[in-house]
């Protein structure tokens, strides 16, 4: 029984995760809300189209990465799954997620800056 990545060759980036662009699209309709005169014709293409190809690629696919080298360290330190493994592993994810969710608005926020 192996995992839904099993066949995928070894030098593949696998999956991507899709919430960081998200959250980047997110702020910046909150962004936008708040203020339109922000967002002129060229500012606001910076913004959402270009910045979120780059928030799916590089970020997405790091906290992709992240994510399974989370589950590998833990499963190489309780090598037996049982419900403190999975305690563990959901509080590592959480607190992984929390930190992710910042960098990506810090990220929002550094480059709505920069635009306005």
């Amino acid at each position: 029984m192996g995992g839904p990545h099993e066949g995928a060759p070894t030098g593949s980036l696998g999956p991507v995760d899709l919430w960081p662009a998200v959250l980047w699209i997110a702020a910046g309709i909150y962004a936008f809300a708040g203020a339109p005169a922000l967002f002129t014709w060229w500012k606001g293409v910076a913004y959402f189209l270009v910045g979120s190809p780059v928030m799916l690629l590089v970020t997405g696919t790091a906290t992709a990465r992240l994510r399974r080298a989370v589950v590998e360290m833990v499963t190489d330190v309780f090598p037996q799954r049982d419900r403190l493994t999975d305690a563990v592993l959901v509080m590592l994810r959480g607190l992984l997620a929390v930190i992710e969710a910042m960098l990506v608005l810090f990220a929002a926020s550094g480059t709505l800056q920069l635009l306005g």
